[in-house]
């Protein structure tokens, strides 16, 4: 009869702990913007997942924030209105049934910010690794804007000279890469080449590495110059919350046979309606010089040497080359 007692004290106990599903505390909330705040807590023991709703202060229906695993301690809560007070609780499970489970904690309380919109001022900037006239190389941009910009409709890339090799690629090629990153969301893709239009147009896709399109922009040889026009993504609201983003062609850009500036040009248009020209010179080409040049006037003549480099005083019928202080080398054959 005492082993019985005992085994059903057991049996209650363990019901009982299992029943008491502890919840997470000390609830606080951060980060809070006109569009989103940040959830905070400490974990509780034995959490297995957590659930969050929340709601504007005085209303009825609350919106719901799940996935949340046991390592978490804070959450961002989206989707918010400017100047408006919410609140929040949260909600323990010890296992994946979902039966035990602590209730709903108590409210925290807080009230976003105004919205101040930012001047429409994005930043375009290209990059190339090789500055070498007629060289292939790898060709980058990269646009940046900054929190509560307009968002960007549309964007089309001008270069006044150079042209994109694109006899040799053909469609489902990989020609790069793409990155973007904000306060919101991180990713990085590949730029796949959908289909080309003979050798002077091509759409290319941008693919995550689940193998979704999220993404395209078109790019084209024009008579002087190339062109790459791009399409915002339509987020549902008319600003940014800031972001960099890049895209990277692997040896696809040709560089220019003449030496001087690439002038870029950025055509960017704003949801608002703003228009907006970037105008960037900052890549030089050069074209290493190869054969002999003259000297300069003020060089000196160091030494006359053959053409294996003896040195030797001038003679006719014979080529020889005249070495100066500059570096200049100048070829001769005097005829007799």
């Amino acid at each position: 009869m005492k082993k019985f007692g005992i085994f059903i004290f057991c049996l209650l106990n363990s019901v009982l702990l299992k029943s008491q599903c502890l919840n997470a505390d000390s609830l606080s909330t951060t980060n809070i913007t006109y569009v989103n705040a940040q959830a905070n807590w400490i974990s509780a023991p034995n959490a297995h997942h957590y659930l969050i709703h929340y709601r504007e202060l005085g209303t009825t229906n609350w919106s719901n924030l799940g996935n949340i695993d046991s390592t978490m301690t804070s959450r961002n809560i989206p989707q918010l209105q400017q100047l408006t007070t919410y609140e929040w609780q949260i909600k323990t499970f010890c296992d994946s049934t979902n039966q035990p489970n602590s209730g709903w904690s108590y409210s925290d309380t807080f009230t976003t910010t105004a919205f101040v919109p930012s001047q429409f001022n994005p930043s375009i900037l290209p990059i190339i690794s090789n500055t070498t006239c007629d060289q292939n190389t790898a060709f980058s941009i990269i646009a940046q804007q900054q929190q509560n910009e307009p968002d960007i409709s549309t964007s089309v890339f001008f270069s006044d000279k150079g042209y994109f090799e694109m006899s040799n690629i053909s469609s489902g090629d990989t020609l790069g890469n793409a990155s973007y990153s904000s306060a919101m969301i991180s990713f990085s893709s590949l730029l796949i080449l959908d289909f080309k239009l003979g050798p002077n147009y091509g759409k290319i896709d941008m693919i995550d590495s689940l193998g979704d399109v999220v993404g395209f922009f078109v790019i084209e040889n024009l008579v002087s110059g190339i062109k790459v026009t791009t399409i915002g993504p339509n987020d549902g609201n008319n600003y940014t919350s800031g972001y960099v983003s890049q895209i990277n062609f692997i040896d696809l850009f040709v560089n220019p046979s003449d030496e001087g500036p690439i002038i870029f040009t950025a055509d960017i248009n704003s949801e608002l309606g703003d228009v907006l020209q970037k105008v960037d010179s900052s890549i030089i080409i050069s074209c290493p010089h190869t054969g002999i040049e003259k000297p300069s006037e003020k060089s000196k003549l160091i030494k006359i040497t053959d053409i294996l480099g003896k040195e030797t005083k001038t003679a006719s019928n014979k080529i020889l080359l005249y070495i100066y202080s500059d570096g200049t080398v100048e070829r001769k054959i005097k005829l007799k």
